[in-house]
């Protein structure tokens, strides 16, 4: 009998911890296809590079109180967002 339950809860575990990690198999890139990533990482790092610095600039005499603000105002902005799109999925 016991050992019906142990069964049972590892199996449970596995199901549970399968939601998590994945086992992937990892396939090696060719020379190619590590080329291409290689451009589009560059290309996301330098856009990157650009926005903060655009925002920099526009922020750059702001006082820490409207940073914060501004902090707490996104904030709130995208967790009403993700909220609402969680409690629509759930109806």
């Amino acid at each position: 009998m016991g050992n019906d339950r142990e069964q049972g809860f590892n199996h449970a575990k596995q199901m549970i911890m399968g939601l998590f990690w994945k086992r992937s198999k990892h396939k090696p890139l060719s020379a190619r296809q590590e080329k291409a990533a290689g451009r589009i990482a560059s290309v996301i790092i330098r856009r990157q590079t650009e926005i903060a610095g655009y925002l920099n600039r526009k922020t750059q005499y702001w006082n820490r109180a409207s940073k914060l603000i501004l902090l707490l105002l996104i904030c709130l902005v995208f967790g009403g967002v993700s909220l609402w799109l969680l409690l629509r999925a759930c109806n």
